[in-house]
């Protein structure tokens, strides 16, 4: 009796392994269709490591995003409303970039871009190039601009992509030549930082982000601080004496209007959420988002 009873054992216990083996593997299968832009064919499989795991939470709540970024991408092209059809596909778009959805997120931004127009979406137009890894194309996009020489923060983004193509002794030009007391807008600032750290010029970085810290609005300021302590071109700098005293550098701009965008973290209405807001989802920042310029 106990022969057959750990032969039982043996057998449940396998089972078990099989079921969160599928489960697993539905899920990964799933989510390497969203990647591919193939969100409707993702969903059986979602719906199948659901029927395996019934309880997960955190796998409905990603079903159920899904399903509304489906209908999404459905009902936004017919939106005649300019405001809902902007807020529809700033939503299509971080759900692009989270799940790296990279043609879809590539050709939302270009026509997002072809509408608006703005300094903020040719920005986007260049990251969504450079995690497509199309370097020319994000090249000649840039110079596509009216007069990129003269808009910095393209100048960024231009000195960017050839670091990524692999040409970073003209990267390092580039940042050289960007007057930094001509930039103003703190998104700006973080971004050259950034490309001053990632082509090795450090000191400069430092003093990109204490002008940065000083023109962000003080109650926006410790989740800034917080992003460049995470931020991978930083890391060579994050245990110098520098980076630690510019760290405590304090905002002198007051508070703004912007805080309201801490009441919301992504809703699925429309309707609900502010025109004008900080992306801020669960109490991050995300620069590629930050629209204070």
């Amino acid at each position: 009796m106990f022969r057959y009873s750990l032969v039982y054992f043996g057998i449940f216990v396998f089972a078990v392994d099989i079921s969160v083996c599928d489960e697993g593997t539905d899920y990964q299968h799933g989510l390497q269709l969203i990647q591919s832009g193939q969100l409707e064919e993702s969903v059986p499989f979602f719906q199948k490591a659901l029927r395996i795991e019934p309880d997960n939470l955190e796998l409905q709540k990603e079903f159920n995003n899904l399903r509304q970024i489906i209908k999404l991408r459905r009902e936004l092209p017919m939106e005649k409303n300019v405001i809902q059809w902007g807020i529809g596909a700033e939503r299509l778009r971080r759900y692009y970039v989270k799940y790296h959805v990279v043609s879809e997120h590539l050709a939302l931004v270009l026509e997002v871009h072809r509408r608006a127009g703005t300094i903020a979406h040719a920005i986007d137009v260049v990251d969504a190039f450079l995690t497509a890894e199309q370097y020319q194309e994000a090249l000649d996009f840039i110079l596509s601009q009216k007069q990129p020489e003269q808009i910095l923060p393209l100048q960024i983004e231009q000195a960017r992509v050839y670091f990524e193509a692999g040409d970073k002794e003209r990267a390092r030009k580039i940042v050289r030549s960007i007057p930094f007391e001509k930039l103003d807008s703190p998104e700006s600032l973080f971004r050259l930082a950034r490309a001053q750290s990632m082509t090795l010029q450090h000191a400069s970085a430092v003093k990109s982000l204490k002008r940065c810290f000083e023109l962000t609005p003080s109650n926006i300021l410790p989740l800034i601080k917080k992003e460049a302590e995470k931020c991978s071109e930083f890391e060579p700098i994050l245990s110098s004496s520098e980076f630690r005293a510019v760290m405590g550098t304090q905002s002198q701009v007051p508070s703004n209007e912007m805080d309201c965008a801490k009441k919301w973290v992504g809703t699925s209405s429309l309707n609900e959420r502010p025109k004008n807001s900080i992306n801020i989802f669960k109490g991050e920042i995300d620069f590629n988002d930050w629209r204070l310029h």
